[in-house]
Parts: C-alpha cells; structure tokens; sequence
C-alpha cells in the first residue's frame, strides 16, 4: 500500500483539517468530541498556517461564545454550545496556550 503525502493528508496549507474544525465549531455533542480529540492527537503534524487559522476560528469562537453568555442566550443558539461542547474547545485551546491538552 503507498504511503499518502502531508498535502494529501490535510490538503493543501491544511485546508481539510481547517473546514474540519470549521464544520464541527458550533456543533453539539459528539461531533466536538471527536474533533476535539482528534486535534489533539494531530496537532503537531498540521502545518503552521492550518494552525495559525484554526487558532484563530477557535478564538473568536470564545470571544462569541462569551458574549452569547452573557446576554443569556439559550445553549441551543450559543456560538460554541453547551457546557459539554465548551470543554472540549477548552481542551482544544489548550494545545496554543501550552497547557497541555488532555
């Protein structure tokens, strides 16, 4: 069986793995999970500009997120979701802040 390259594991600059976490972003349930651990499991293979991207979308994820918090908004329309969903993208966050994803 041949071997597939780093740009046809994650496309090209890592588009596929950035539409991934784009997709699963606002999600509920198991979907984040999986993506969660996933990332974590990958992260060090992406290449940088997928990272920096994905960085990027996960932060203003939060920043919405919060913000739908705070004005009381229902889980079912909040940025990120329920509590559960929130872990996993603190999880996922972790890999930048260098805290050590679990």
């Amino acid at each position: 069986m041949k071997k597939i390259t780093i740009e046809q594991a994650w496309g090209r600059s890592g588009l596929m793995a950035v539409s991934a976490v784009r997709y699963c972003l606002g999600r509920r349930t198991y979907i984040v999970s999986d993506c969660q651990e996933w990332l974590c499991d990958i992260w060090d293979k992406l290449p940088e500009k997928a990272k920096d991207i994905i960085q990027h979308d996960v932060e203003e994820a939060f920043k919405s997120d919060d913000e739908d918090r705070a004005n009381g908004k229902n889980y079912s329309v909040r940025t990120i979701g329920s509590d559960c969903d929130r872990r996993c993208w603190e999880q996922v966050r972790k890999l930048w802040r260098n805290e050590g994803a679990e």
